[in-house]
């Protein structure tokens, strides 16, 4: 039993930090903790843990992706300009979004994976590549609204609870399968720990790298797509934010940046986190520089609290200690 608390350390310090920050953020903010507002940040959360979603993979397999704020850009406004405010267009613009976002995703992990480029300098390529193809493409103001259906995906509820909260439970439950209990996660550790070890192991290092972008592509369009629903229509930079906030998810969760370590349950603790700490801080009356501090801080804090380096540390300075202090071996 306490093996496996040992493993799951860094998501029980991660929903340990949603409760703090909940009663912290009620206590200088009144009716922080009213139903509505709960509902609120779970649907604000939920953006955040879809994008992050597939950055969980990519991490986990010892990655990062980059492209993921104009992948997510890409989407929402080629799903609004196809559809013009009409859902009946919907019918073949989301396929055709969701699948151009997974193709997206393919290409990075091809590039990374066959080719050898380091996963920065592909992603970040293909992100600014996106960026300009969509300001030629609108003009740098595309204008359409979003479709009726797209606005109650991302603001309805069924009951009391929020549809897009419902999807991100089925995608959360999904990415939980596939890293548990699927060879595709299996893989994906073994690869994120050494990679070189994992292929001399039998694993399909290419196979594996182009799914765990494919599916970050997938994730990122998916998140554009209900995001202009929220905001009801699509804008140049929309999934700027993602970049961040998306990687952070998954650092607060617990998962290593280097790879080899991490669970979606993680990264969901981490998306709420992040969520509370935005409500927070208005509360507080500070900037949105502020909030980059905490956000570094945080990720800081959390992530050495969920490592082994510390208890490391700690045992390095208390082995001369228990010698009497004269530091020999």
């Amino acid at each position: 039993m306490m093996a496996g608390l040992g493993r799951h350390r860094a998501i029980l310090l991660a929903y340990l930090g949603v409760v703090v920050l909940l009663l912290v953020t009620s206590f200088f903010s009144e009716g922080f903790l009213a139903g509505g507002h709960l509902r609120t940040m779970a649907v604000l959360a939920a953006f955040t843990g879809i994008v992050a979603l597939g950055q969980t993979f990519v991490i986990i397999g010892g990655g990062i992706d980059l492209s993921v704020p104009w992948v997510l850009t890409s989407a929402a406004v080629l799903v609004t300009l196809a559809a013009n405010g009409a859902d009946a267009p919907l019918v073949y613009a989301v396929p055709a979004a969701l699948a151009g976002g997974a193709l997206i995703g393919a290409v990075n992990g091809l590039g990374i994976a066959l080719f050898g480029v380091p996963p920065i300098i592909m992603t970040l390529a293909v992100n600014v590549i996106l960026q300009g193809a969509i300001l030629v493409c609108t003009g740098g103001a595309p204008t359409a609204s979003a479709p009726p259906l797209l606005q109650y995906l991302a603001v309805g509820r069924v009951g009391p609870l929020p549809v897009i909260v419902l999807i991100w439970a089925a995608l959360a439950a999904l990415a939980t399968v596939l890293l548990s209990k699927s060879a595709f996660g299996r893989y994906l550790y073994a690869q994120g720990t050494s990679a070189t070890v994992a292929e001399f192991s039998g694993v399909p290092t290419l196979a594996t790298t182009v799914l765990a972008y494919t599916l970050c592509g997938f994730t990122a369009a998916l998140a554009g797509i209900l995001l202009t629903g929220y905001t009801a229509q699509a804008y140049l930079g929309m999934g700027d934010p993602y970049l961040f906030t998306s990687v952070a998810a998954v650092a607060i969760g617990g998962a290593s940046i280097l790879g080899g370590s991490g669970h979606y349950l993680g990264t969901i603790a981490g998306a709420l986190v992040l969520t509370i700490l935005t409500g927070l801080l208005p509360a507080l009356n500070l900037s949105n520089g502020a909030l980059l501090v905490v956000y570094g801080v945080v990720i800081l804090v959390t992530v050495s609290l969920a490592s082994e380096a510390l208890p490391d540390l700690f045992t390095r300075i208390a082995r001369p200690l228990r010698r009497g202090g004269d530091g020999q071996p």
